[in-house]
């Protein structure tokens, strides 16, 4: 049993209960940034030129639709402002990691992962490290690998 939640672009949200697994519901979302038939949502939505980006944690899912950029260079803008090393942060607090597990996967200190998270912060101008993830997300910057 997988618990998704879907994020809609008006900021709306739907939760469904669904037998797929996580990886399987990233796998056919990460193919072309579409829904599958099997998440239930209303036609207009669906056919929506809206794509999607996933985010799991344990037998959750979270689908964001993936901000269509004004300019389309300013995903690699902000990805270029973010370092190697802030990159990696972000994908492991996407997965849910805490500062220790961050700095013990890393192998850097706690001090220097509250250094990267505040500069992550400032860098997508969000106040909590949960808004990182989600506009990074929907920037498309953060990208599920291997699914």
């Amino acid at each position: 049993m997988t618990h998704l939640i879907l994020i809609n672009p008006n900021n709306s949200f739907a939760y469904q209960k669904l037998t797929q697994s996580s990886q399987m519901i990233v796998k056919d979302v990460c193919m072309d940034g579409k829904l599958p038939d099997y998440i239930k949502m209303n036609e207009c939505m669906r056919n929506a030129s809206v794509k999607y980006t996933a985010s799991t944690w344990q037998d959750w899912v979270v689908l964001l639709p993936v901000d269509q950029p004004e300019n389309k260079d300013e995903c690699l803008a902000m990805e270029r402002r973010l370092t190697m090393r802030q990159l990696d942060v972000l994908e492991c607090l996407s997965r849910g990691l805490t500062g220790k597990q961050i700095a013990g996967r890393l192998s850097i200190h706690q001090r220097s992962v509250s250094l990267h998270i505040s500069a992550l912060k400032q860098k997508l101008n969000a106040n909590t490290t949960a808004e990182c993830v989600q506009k990074a997300a929907r920037l498309g910057i953060l990208k599920p690998d291997g699914w």
